[in-house]
């Protein structure tokens, strides 16, 4: 295994010395980077990514960059997310909205070509421990920053306390339900860290009819739904805590557009390789009533 994993790292680094092979190893970074991201990222999860072109997008009145006009529901207040740090977001309500699109980069990473060849692990992993990650972290903290700011503009927000034993009540799920479900929408995904998941392991199983709390005990949790709701769980426990989320179905909730997917650049001078990560992407949270959180204690 070490043999084959040096001569694939060696292979990476001889295909650098021409413009040729550093294009070759950019497209093969570029589908590896994708193919992760879109396993990784929760917000590419909870809204599914739309590819869009030129053709598609319209020059903003307001600034030098491409925008999409996404028509929103009757009575709906929708806002855009940035990717530049701002914490300012515009809340519009109308018959549709605008789009922005930014670009999302990782951090340039520079490596000796004597660091590559010394590695002892296939070079995509160095890939996606660095700028993959930058990557995702930024998609998901904005998109999370926005849903966070559209829950506190309508009040979404509820909490909820843990039963003794640490386990989350199932009563506070119907409470996060009923968020969405009383103002006739509907609570389709939830959202929570891997922690938290871990307490659905502490369903009584002795409970007489309690069909969770038998299956988990028996096998342990393994579907993809939870009471009837598609459930994604993220490792980013510094981001989620001890908060669970609740969403509409992506129809009501917004959209994800990607003008200019993933791509992997990567440069060699002299014997120092650096490498990165970029996209261009637009996400417009669509109807701010539509997301929902419970934290608990």
């Amino acid at each position: 295994m070490s043999y084959n994993v040096a001569a694939m790292n060696e292979l990476f680094v001889q295909n650098l010395e021409t413009s040729e092979g550093q294009e070759k190893i950019a497209a093969e970074g570029s589908a590896f980077i994708r193919k992760k991201l879109r396993e990784v990222s929760f917000a590419r999860k909870i809204i599914q990514p739309e590819y869009v072109t030129k053709a598609d997008l319209q020059r903003s009145v307001q600034h030098d960059g491409l925008t999409k006009i996404v028509d929103i529901e009757p009575d709906s207040k929708a806002m855009t997310i940035n990717f530049r740090g701002d914490a300012d977001y515009n809340y519009i309500e109308g018959e549709r909205y605008e789009i922005n699109f930014n670009m999302v980069s990782s951090e340039n990473f520079q490596k000796t070509e004597e660091e590559l060849l010394a590695y002892e692990m296939p070079l995509t992993q160095v890939i996606e421990q660095n700028s993959l990650l930058d990557i995702q972290k930024t998609e998901d903290e904005s998109f999370l920053a926005a849903i966070d700011a559209a829950i506190a503009t309508e009040g979404s927000a509820i909490t909820g306390s843990y039963e003794s034993d640490g386990s989350i009540k199932k009563d506070d799920f119907r409470k996060l339900f009923n968020v969405l479900d009383g103002i006739e929408l509907k609570t389709e995904v939830l959202l929570m860290d891997t922690t938290m998941y871990n307490r659905l392991f502490l369903y009584d199983a002795t409970t007489v009819g309690d069909a969770v709390g038998s299956e988990t005990f028996v096998n342990g949790y393994k579907y993809d739904t939870l009471f009837g709701r598609r459930l994604i769980v993220s490792n980013k426990v510094g981001l989620l805590g001890n908060k669970i989320y609740g969403f509409t179905a992506q129809e009501f909730l917004g959209n994800f557009c990607v003008l200019n997917d993933i791509k992997f650049w990567v440069k060699k001078e002299k014997n120092i390789i650096t490498f990165s990560s970029y996209e261009s992407i637009g996400i417009g949270i669509g109807n701010t009533k539509a997301a929902s959180v419970i934290t608990l204690s």
